[in-house]
């Protein structure tokens, strides 16, 4: 019994630890909010929905750079390898990319919809962060994401998906700061305790 609880306190604070130092994941969340925007942008153009469906599919190949980008601006170090949680990380995120086929199908199948399809994968990819950093922000993102993703594209247009990506964005990284604010004063309680 005792072994259990110095293992689930060795793995809380793992989780700490990496929260605080990956700002729990907020340089991608600001990537996302500014290839959402531009995304926007161009669905809110007259140009082929082909067209903007293929410039939201190369902002999707351009997250993991911004994210980078972002990381330095921020001063998070997002390739980190110090706290073994990083891996599993990588692994949530990737998970990610098993379900772009599908948004690759609506493209040519029902190309109205791809964005929504999108917007589904994304914000459902979330859940796992909830576990990873101690993060309410992302279970609700993961839930409300893509039910208001879903509303949005049956009975809205694709730009009022993007729009609706650009505020979930926004609000969660103003959600996530505040969180951020938690987790630090966590993380040194628990530093100072040792």
């Amino acid at each position: 019994m005792e072994q259990k609880q110095s293992k689930a306190r060795a793995l809380s604070e793992l989780k700490i630890e990496f929260a605080v130092r990956q700002k729990k994941g907020l340089p991608f969340i600001l990537a996302s909010a500014a290839l959402w925007t531009i995304m926007l942008t161009a669905f809110l153009t007259d140009w082929s929905l082909q067209t903007k469906n293929l410039i939201a599919m190369g902002c999707s190949a351009l997250l993991m750079p911004a994210g980078m980008l972002f990381g330095r601006i921020i001063h998070v170090d997002i390739f980190s390898k110090e706290n073994p949680l990083s891996g599993l990380s990588v692994v949530a995120a990737l998970n990610q990319l098993l379900y772009l086929p599908i948004v690759l199908w609506a493209m040519y199948a029902a190309p109205e919809k791809m964005i929504m399809l999108y917007a589904i994968t994304v914000g459902a990819h979330f859940l796992p962060y909830y576990w990873i950093y101690f993060s309410p922000t992302y279970f609700y993102a993961s839930i409300v994401i893509p039910i208001v993703s879903l509303v949005l594209g049956l009975y809205g247009s694709q730009a009022a998906v993007c729009l609706g990506f650009v505020g979930f964005d926004i609000l969660i990284c103003v959600l996530l700061n505040l969180e951020n604010r938690q987790a630090r004063k966590r993380f040194e309680a628990v530093a100072g305790e040792e």
